[in-house]
């Protein structure tokens, strides 16, 4: 049976999120492999946060206790501190090298598959690796403007609430709602620019520029659907770290992990569906025509016949 996805009138949010499971059908075997790194790359995350996880405990215990007036500090304690940072900072490089590249080509994969199957377009794993080729330097450069745009947007947030929350808490808490919509906003802004930078042929600021047009008229519908994906990480994460503190045994720590990495290596692949149902919809909602699995910037009124 054929899954179809053309629809005149606008999508709401239960109808693009039913679309979206739709994509993992009619992607076929092709998400497959895919789902299978996606869990790989979960797994070693999780894997790494396990490890890594003692050394800023161990270097909060040592911080405190150089901050307090005694006498009876250890006496190797600042150099111990140093140690810690250094190590740190190691394995928390190699995690975000890890992180960033295995999820710009899970990014990759996911979205031209499920761009495939939205435009009926036939993909073969040899012409998606040869779409990965062709696309992937535009998309990493994209990503890296949205990750320093973060970045930058969560210090500069941070050190505001921080700031306003010394003279008046209940204004803090007022900024920092303001700031959560905000972000949310803009993370939509950013995961949209990455799809474009995917299956159209601008890119870096070209993409983030084309994500603002689209996003006029459907902000409402991309911070819902924001929220509710950013929510349920949250939630995947929170289950894992109280798995982790209920489970005393090293069995159940590892079974708790290991499922905790396929549900979330399944949300990843089903939010990149979303924002590929979502972009897709924005161009509808603007009236740009969708031609196999290429996009036209032409807008549907201006062509007569």
């Amino acid at each position: 049976m054929a899954l179809t996805f053309q629809s005149t009138s606008p999508l709401g949010i239960p109808q693009i999120l039913c679309q979206s499971i739709l994509l993992f059908l009619k992607a076929g075997q092709l998400l497959l492999p895919i789902f299978l790194l996606s869990v790989l790359s979960s797994s070693i995350l999780f894997s790494f946060y396990y490890s890594i996880a003692p050394i800023p405990l161990d270097l909060a215990d040592k911080i405190s206790i150089l901050l307090k007036e005694t006498k009876h500090r250890p006496p190797n304690l600042l150099p111990s501190i140093v140690n810690d940072l250094k190590s740190f900072s190691a394995f928390a490089s190699v995690i975000a090298l890890f992180s960033f590249l295995s999820s710009l080509f899970l990014s990759l994969s996911s979205i031209h598959t499920f761009a495939a199957a939205y435009t009926d377009t036939d993909l073969t794993p040899n012409g998606l690796l040869h779409r990965i080729a062709r696309r992937w330097y535009e998309t990493m450069v994209t990503r890296l403007y949205a990750v320093f745009l973060a970045v930058g947007i969560a210090l500069l947030s941070s050190f505001a609430i921080a700031s306003v929350a010394l003279v008046s808490l209940p204004y803090s808490i007022f900024l920092a709602f303001h700031v959560t919509f905000l972000y949310l906003y803009l993370s939509t802004r950013w995961r949209m620019s990455l799809v474009i930078a995917t299956v159209e042929e601008t890119w870096g600021i070209g993409a983030l520029s084309w994500a603002v047009n689209l996003c006029l008229g459907n902000k409402k519908r991309g911070v819902a659907l924001t929220a509710m994906m950013v929510t349920m990480k949250v939630a995947i994460y929170g289950a894992l770290l109280i798995g982790l503190l209920m489970a005393s045994d090293p069995t159940k720590q590892t079974w708790m992990g290991c499922v905790v990495a396929v549900v979330d290596a399944a949300w990843n692949l089903y939010t990149m569906a979303v924002y590929t149902v979502f972009y897709y919809e924005c161009r509808k909602s603007h009236g740009l025509d969708i031609i196999g699995s290429s996009v036209v910037l032409v807008r549907v009124n201006a062509v007569a016949y």
